[in-house]
């Protein structure tokens, strides 16, 4: 005799159990019995708040990239809800269509950061975002984010997370977070987990902390083998998002919203392969392809004028030279609104 909740729903298999709930893929006898949904039934009444939390959040959520909330009952003798099933998995168990190609991460990535700018514009901070939380509706997506069970309501003032209670998941919450309690909860620290998620998604690894910048960790790929010296210095765009997400300070994480923006921007750097600017990054010739610039000039009259150029009043000029073929690139940093990028050779 099959286990039935709410007189409706028909237990198929068991999915296994987390910290806080029991979950079962099952069937709605009220609808033919052969589409499928995912049951969770609270573990722990004395967590009965989370569970409320999380229906509570996405119970009026309507959105393609956030999970659908179908059911659920908190009278029922052993609480739960029911959502829609994801074909394709979480993205930690899924097939990763994207390893390999920062495109297809970066448009995966766009996506989810569209769920998670719609839950905020609701007053719903997810705060435990992270692979096993985002899930495929099939094969190749479209990505939801599901599992609100530790969310934040803005608009709610009971806190349900016990003090000295560390939130979200070790590698991809935000360093406020690692000690309990913090007295306001933003939303930008849903912004430092997807800056995680997106390394994860491109690079496939994980790493504590701000370490995007080191060495070892650099998306670009440290390989002097190679004539730039890195696998892919177009992935410098990426840091650089990465820059306004992972950091320490939440007021200098960008909000959701502007991220999902620059992500588009950043697809189109990359795709395209235009060079990132950084005179540190060795950078191809864009005629021989087969050379790479080298700085002849940086604000120097006498050399200046070898190339034909006379300084007139204040003026600083970089120009470069192909290793291979001479081909010259000439560059006003004065002119520049990102004259920061040009510090860097200094």
């Amino acid at each position: 005799m099959p286990t039935i909740y709410g007189d409706r729903w028909v237990i198929k298999k068991s999915l296994g159990e987390g910290g806080q709930a029991h979950t079962f893929l099952v069937t709605d006898s009220r609808g033919g019995g052969e589409e499928l949904y995912v049951l969770k039934r609270l573990k722990n009444p004395k967590r009965i708040g989370r569970f409320m939390n999380e229906i509570e959040a996405i119970r009026n959520f309507n959105h393609e990239n956030v999970l659908r909330l179908i059911d659920f009952s908190l009278e029922h003798a052993k609480p739960y809800l029911v959502t829609e099933h994801c074909k394709g998995g979480c993205l930690r168990d899924a097939e990763q269509f994207w390893a390999g190609s920062p495109i297809k991460a970066l448009s995966l990535f766009q996506q989810i950061c569209g769920g998670v700018a719609y839950s905020h514009s609701k007053g719903v901070i997810h705060r435990d975002l992270k692979p096993e939380n985002i899930f495929l509706r099939d094969r190749f997506g479209p990505p939801v984010i599901g599992d609100f069970g530790i969310c934040f309501l803005e608009y709610d003032t009971e806190r349900l997370t016990l003090t000295e209670e560390a939130v979200g998941p070790r590698l991809y919450m935000a360093p406020e977070f690692e000690d309990g309690r913090i007295d306001t909860v933003l939303p930008e620290v849903d912004t430092y987990s997807l800056g995680k998620l997106l390394y994860w998604l491109i690079s496939g690894q994980e790493f504590s902390r701000e370490k995007h910048r080191e060495v070892r960790w650099d998306l670009k790929g440290k390989n002097e083998d190679t004539l730039l010296g890195w696998n892919n210095i177009y992935l410098e765009h990426v840091n650089r998002l990465l820059d306004k997400m992972i950091t320490p300070q939440p007021e200098n994480r960008f909000p959701v919203e502007t991220i999902q923006v620059l992500a588009r921007r950043t697809t189109r750097l990359v795709a395209k392969e235009f060079n990132p600017i950084d005179p540190r990054i060795r950078q191809p010739c864009t005629y021989c392809g087969t050379g790479v610039y080298v700085q002849r000039v940086r604000n120097n009259v006498t050399q200046l004028r070898n190339f034909g150029f006379q300084a007139v009043g204040v003026s600083d000029w970089r120009i470069f030279t192909c290793s291979e073929c001479g081909h010259v690139q000439i560059f006003r940093a004065d002119y520049a609104n990102r004259k920061d990028l040009w510090s860097l050779d200094e």
